[in-house]
């Protein structure tokens, strides 16, 4: 092992920002105290006087209500401290510049964002095109379309129908456009994405910071409920939830039910991380001299579990959208929500007892463009997750330079 890596490396301190974060009124809390005002003005209006719209056709139910709050938590939160650490900003830019998977990844997650929360005013609603069930990709043939949008011609008996720039990427069931579904179901993935992380990662790094730095009595009952948990799968509650809830499945179901019982886990992880580092130099020191124990979590031990935390938080997220996909294709879900898994399913001619999804009558390979796209979408985003969060990990690591 060479010198420099048997010497400590310790990160340089901003002073101003420890001295800013000491204040009752910091920018993040008001700013997020803001929008939360802003949020609660617009409820009051929408329930008292006349619904509320926010891009075109978009209007405001349950689910949106969430995802404004969760915005308002997540730029006050993130942004903000962002937008005071440069320094971290650069490293993270720098880190993300160095490989073009990771270069890749960020790039389509951030489209992926931008076409999530546009989706609505470009898109509306999935229009149908009647006459044109079926089409294939553009330039390529198909020998089970109903009605042709582009030149048919006949082998033998059989017509076929080739592919046309008007649908690029082909048609469905009821003649509704492969690209427009999988624009669709970009929104529910980012409501899973942002609601489900504010379920999930409060509550875990809230239970594992406290059952691993206070110990004792309140460690094992909070570790005995976190097996419980994890021995219930949230599935199995989500299915018991499905039938007997009176207004049946729905994605806000979902979250509350994943959301609030898929934290296990990280609790765990973050537990285990707390422990490892509870017993440290400085943070004996800063006990010494009268620091409070949430000071200590706030400012000695979750900084230096950061680099463990995020590459397991974006893996719950791929989790929470690769059980969300699965649900819907399988049909436990909400007919009205266009969701990849569901758009999947509309393409499988498999016998799976559902109430919510037509099957197509024609094998699944004949009309497999229905299914790529939606799954090649599903499968990038959950892999961009993955490396987005490996290359934040080594680029918020104090060491990561050395």
């Amino acid at each position: 092992m060479s010198e420099s890596q048997d010497t400590p490396q310790f990160e340089s301190v901003d002073w101003e920002q420890v001295e800013r974060s000491r204040q009752i009124l910091t920018p993040a809390r008001a700013l997020l105290a803001a929008w939360l005002v802003v949020v609660a003005l617009l409820y009051l209006y929408d329930s008292r006087v006349a619904h509320v719209y926010l891009v075109a056709d978009w209007s405001v139910d349950r689910l949106e209500w969430l995802f404004l709050i969760a915005v308002g938590i997540i730029v006050s939160y993130i942004g903000v401290p962002a937008a005071q650490n440069r320094e971290q900003v650069r490293r993270v830019a720098r880190a993300l510049r160095s490989s073009w998977l990771a270069k890749f990844a960020a790039v389509y997650l951030g489209m992926f964002v931008l076409v999530g929360i546009l989706a609505p005013f470009v898109l509306p609603e999935v229009l149908l095109n009647p006459g044109y069930h079926y089409n294939p990709p553009a330039g390529l043939i198909s020998h089970v379309h109903r009605g042709c949008a582009g030149p048919e011609q006949y082998r033998g008996f059989t017509s076929v129908c080739r592919g046309t720039l008007r649908f690029p990427l082909g048609t469905g069931s009821l003649g509704k456009r492969v690209e427009h579904l999988v624009i669709a179901g970009t929104r529910p993935a980012l409501y899973v994405l942002t609601i489900g992380g504010l379920l999930v990662v409060p509550i875990a790094t809230i239970v594992g910071v406290a059952a691993g730095l206070r110990g004792g009595i309140l460690d094992k009952l909070l570790l005995t409920y976190v097996d419980l948990q994890l021995s219930i799968p949230a599935i199995l509650i989500y299915f018991v939830a499905f039938l007997t809830v009176a207004s049946g499945a729905s994605l806000l179901l979902f979250l509350v039910a994943f959301g609030l019982l898929s934290w296990g886990g990280l609790a765990r992880l973050v537990r285990s991380e707390v422990i490892q580092r509870r017993g440290q130099g400085h943070v004996t020191v800063a006990r010494s001299l009268g620091a409070s124990e949430s000071y200590i979590a706030k400012r000695h031990i979750v900084p230096n579990i950061t680099n463990t935390l995020l590459p397991a938080i974006t893996h719950v997220l791929a989790l929470l959208l690769f059980y969300e996909a699965g649900l819907a294709f399988l049909g436990f879900y909400d007919i009205s929500v266009q969701s990849w898994g569901q758009t999947i399913g509309q393409s499988i001619d498999a016998s799976i007892p559902s109430s919510h999804i037509a099957r197509p009558d024609v094998a699944g390979f004949q009309i497999w463009w229905v299914s790529t796209f939606p799954a090649l979408a599903l499968t990038l985003t959950m892999l961009s997750l993955k490396v987005v969060g490996d290359t934040l990990r080594d680029a918020l690591d104090p060491r990561g330079e050395q």
